[in-house]
Formats: C-alpha cells, sequence, structure tokens
C-alpha cells in the first residue's frame, strides 16, 4: 500500500503560502519536546578547521541521523530542528550539522563550503560511524543539503562507509545551472533577497572571522544583488573552479543519481516555486534502482503544511516520508511505533521493491499515472 498523497485543505494550497509558512518559527522546537541527553560536537576538517553539530542522543545502539541544512541555513533552521524532533521522538540519535562556514562552524572553518563540496558530509559519515554508541548511519538533507547528500551516495557508489543504512533528500535542487537561472529572475525575487542574504552575513561573518584565508573584503559583498554575482565573487576563486559555469555543472547531484547504490529517497514537490520539478524530473530516469521517488502535486518549497497543529509541523507529509524510508532501513523500537500509529504497513508501503510498483507508487502519490520511462526510472531500492 502507498504512503497517502499529500492533500493541503485549500487555504493551504498555495505554493508560496507552503514555503514561507514553513520558514515561520513554530514548533522549532515546541515545548513538549525533552531531550535528555545532548551534546555539542566538533568534528576537526584538516589541520586547522572543525565542524560543528548539535547530537540530541537517544538509546544507545540506536542508528543516527545527519540533518543538513539548506544554501544558507545552519543547524539552527526551523526545518531542521523540526525534524530533528520527529527523528528524536522515533528513537533515533540526531545530529544537526553546521556545514563548512556554517551557524558556529564559521569560527574555526578553513574556508566556505559550496554546494557540491561533500568531502564534509563524508567526514562526519565515517566520524559517526565508528562511534559505539551508535547503530548505522543516515542522511536527511533539505534543499540544498539534500543535493549534497545525494551528491554523495553517487559519489560512494558500491564503496559506501560501513554502517551507512540510507539517504533522504527533501526538495533538494538537482541542477545548480537550472536552478541558479531560475532564483536569479523576479519570480523569485522575494527568496532570491531571503537567501542571498543569508550567504552574504556568513560571507561577512568569515572574512571578519578569518580575514587570512578569504581572498575577498567585506565591502566588495556590498553591490551583490544575484546568486551568480555571488558565486563568482566568494566561491569560484575560494574553490578554484575555473568559472560560475563549471562550478554549477560540478556541484549538481543529478549526474550522480545513477551511481547510487545506498538505499535513497527523494521527496519533491511539483509546485516548489524553487527548485521547479522541470529541473529534477530530467534526471529521474538515469536514476538507479536504489532511488525512490516521491512526487506530490502541492507542497512547495520544504512546506508540506497541513495545519496550524503541532503534528503538521512536526510530522509533515515530507517528513513522515522520511522517517517511514527510515523504518524500513533502520528501525527503532519506538520507530515501529510510530509507524504504526499512522495506520501504515510499511513493508508495504515499498511496493516489495518491484520496479513496477515502484511506478504505481509514485503515480499514487500525485494521483495520476506515469510513462514507463518514468517507472523505470524511479525504480524502488
Amino acid at each position: 500500500m502507498p504512503t497517502s498523497p499529500f492533500r493541503p485543505p485549500r487555504w493551504l494550497k498555495s505554493p508560496h503560502v507552503q514555503t514561507i509558512g514553513a520558514a515561520a518559527p513554530l514548533f522549532a522546537p515546541p515545548r513538549s519536546h525533552v531531550v535528555a541527553e545532548e551534546e555539542s560536537l566538533r568534528v576537526a576538517v584538516g589541520a586547522d578547521g572543525h565542524l560543528h553539530a548539535r547530537v540530541w542522543w537517544a538509546t544507545r545502539g540506536s542508528p543516527a541521523v545527519v540533518v543538513l541544512h539548506g544554501i544558507a541555513g545552519s543547524k539552527d533552521s526551523h526545518c531542521c530542528v523540526r525534524a530533528a524532533v520527529a527523528l528524536h521522538r522515533a528513537g533515533y540519535h540526531v545530529v544537526r550539522l553546521d556545514m563548512r562556514g556554517a551557524g558556529d562552524s564559521v569560527v574555526d572553518a578553513p574556508s566556505l563550503y559550496h554546494a557540491g563540496l561533500t568531502t564534509d558530509l563524508d567526514l562526519v559519515v565515517r566520524h559517526l560511524g565508528d562511534d559505539p554508541r551508535i547503530g548505522g548511519v543516515l542522511v536527511l538533507g533539505f534543499s540544498g543539503g539534500g543535493s549534497q547528500a545525494l551528491k554523495l551516495a553517487g559519489e560512494w557508489g558500491d564503496a559506501p562507509p560501513a554502517g551507512v543504512l540510507g539517504v533522504a533528500s527533501i526538495s533538494a535542487p538537482l541542477d545548480y545551472t537550472r536552478v541558479a537561472a531560475r532564483m536569479d529572475t523576479l519570480v523569485c525575487l522575494p527568496y532570491r533577497f531571503h537567501v542571498l542574504r543569508g550567504l552574504l552575513d556568513r560571507a561577512r561573518a568569515f572574512v571578519s572571522h578569518h580575514p587570512d584565508r578569504a581572498h575577498y573584503r567585506s565591502a566588495d559583498l556590498d553591490g551583490i544583488r544575484r546568486f551568480r554575482d555571488y558565486d563568482g565573487t566568494i566561491i569560484v576563486p575560494m574553490h578554484g573552479f575555473s568559472d560560475v559555469d563549471r562550478y554549477y555543472r560540478e556541484a549538481s547531484s543529478g549526474p550522480h543519481l545513477g551511481r547510487i547504490r545506498v538505499p535513497t529517497l527523494l521527496v519533491h514537490a511539483e509546485d516548489d516555486p524553487m527548485v521547479p520539478v522541470g529541473s529534477v524530473r530530467p534526471w529521474l530516469a538515469g536514476a538507479s534502482s536504489a532511488v525512490r521517488v516521491r512526487l506530490s502535486r502541492h507542497g512547495g518549497h520544504i512546506g508540506w503544511l497541513a495545519g496550524l497543529d503541532e503534528t503538521s509541523w512536526i510530522n509533515g507529509w515530507a517528513t513522515s516520508e522520511a522517517l517511514a524510508f527510515f523504518a524500513e532501513h533502520a528501525p527503532t523500537s519506538r520507530g515501529v511505533d510510530v509507524a504504526a500509529s499512522r495506520g501504515e504497513d510499511v513493508a508495504a508501503s515499498r511496493g516489495e521493491d518491484l520496479p513496477a510498483s515502484r511506478g504505481e507508487d509514485v503515480a499514487a502519490s500525485r494521483g495520476e499515472d506515469l510513462p514507463a520511462s518514468r517507472e523505470r526510472g524511479a525504480a524502488s531500492a
């Protein structure tokens, strides 16, 4: 039985309401959530840098989920905190990571991260895999963090680190050439302003902490109004790309989907205003059989809000899809209870991992049939 398609109430169907609403600081975290044991984690990057993370510990031996923020976010992004609550309640250790130069990591970062920089995530996954308190590692990435997770899974190919159990992405851009061009259009002006402001604030913080590591001055950032200008001024020279177009091609995760071998979930809304589904679909036909695709007609960008109650925000449709997927590949004692409370047979939701039923699963989530080529590209793990 496939999971239910996302059907928001009429007043929440707008993709802009979904996208902007999800950025509101509600239930991030809710007052009802209590963490018995938490820890600040630092993971060395090279000889002179560290990544920072916040860990919510669960029962010893449980799997851990690394939660990755979007391109201008941090471990304290509302979507990351709300997902962490849902995961922790389901019995997982949760590791909310600040990627290089983001959040707390800016104080001792060797550089700012870029959209395709997967080495840091790989380092954290391997670090957690060696921790005796942890029984396997999963990754959940939002937006740009989801793209990094997908790209890394493809780079691992047939040789993922020991203990890696699965990867899930939500609203991930697969093609930065198309998405960056979209974000620099007038229709995306409010979103561009919000995300670019976060990137510029981070760049200013980095040059303030590390004037000897930055090749730019804070004043150089004042006239930047487009993503392409930011990437050309900051990211391309910092990481040695020949030009912006080369950077976008090399950072994109779409070309890596065919090499993924770890169980992977890709969740996207067809009305995403920031990452158009038209920039996602072309890559799905070449995805490996390890990649399961869940599309919904509505949901916006990291939205999927169905109401104003706590459950709608903490266990929204996309997060519930990730929880059910993780429960298949890395169950916890509490995770089984959570799946049962949703009234779902998790094993049945996999469609017995058959390619044909995989196509039916995606079609059911959208309420329509898929052509044969899409059934093949969206084959289940």
